[in-house]
């Protein structure tokens, strides 16, 4: 069990599921369920999600993108993996798909977060303000990850935003830039996202 006084329970939340997408990009994801614990007073315990979490009901849902969308992106529909090795967790919807050549996974994930925080997170780097078709949209890499391992456009959209990742796998050979795949991949299926 992890603990964390309430002023850093927010940051913590915030970087649980892009580390954990990109640990399974790297290396693959294990479920299981870890029972809870009781938090010591004054503390707020982060214990792992299990698989009963119900992400927010309002939320967009990145596994509708229709297989023959996928398909024709280039992505193998029948490598679909709903939420995290399995896990979901409270306040996001997230879907990942392998291409078709098994060089990486992409990843869509739906929240409440906005562009803003995303910009005053402290783990990622490189960002840069850009647009998916009419959308505003900025564009990072993990810190301490290599220019050719991931990268991460995160789309504004009514109620939050939608991330977008393209994660090379490590033992793949001749992998691309995967800014530019997810960027490809981002004008792909914008036009499935929720607009005002």
């Amino acid at each position: 069990m992890l603990e964390y006084t309430e002023g850093t329970l927010m940051r913590a939340r915030w970087k649980v599921l892009p580390a954990v997408a990109v640990v399974g990009v790297l290396v693959g994801g294990c479920g299981g369920d870890e029972p809870g614990e009781t938090a010591q007073p004054g503390t707020t315990a982060v214990t792992a999600p299990t698989n009963s979490a119900e992400p927010d009901a309002g939320l967009w849902d990145p596994c509708t993108l229709p297989d023959s969308a996928l398909s024709a992106a280039g992505l193998n529909p029948s490598t679909k993996e709903k939420d995290v090795a399995g896990v979901a967790f409270e306040d996001w919807k997230v879907c990942g798909w392998q291409d078709a050549n098994k060089t990486y996974t992409f990843t869509a994930a739906s929240t409440s977060h906005t562009l803003d925080e995303a910009r005053s997170r402290t783990d990622y780097t490189d960002y840069v303000d850009t647009t998916v078709g009419s959308m505003k949209a900025l564009q990072s890499r993990p810190v301490g990850a290599s220019n050719d391992l991931a990268c991460y456009l995160s789309i504004e959209v009514p109620g939050g935003m939608v991330d977008f990742s393209v994660g090379n796998r490590v033992s793949a050979k001749n992998a691309g830039d995967p800014c530019s795949e997810v960027r490809r991949l981002s004008e792909t299926f914008a036009s499935y996202l929720p607009r005002s």
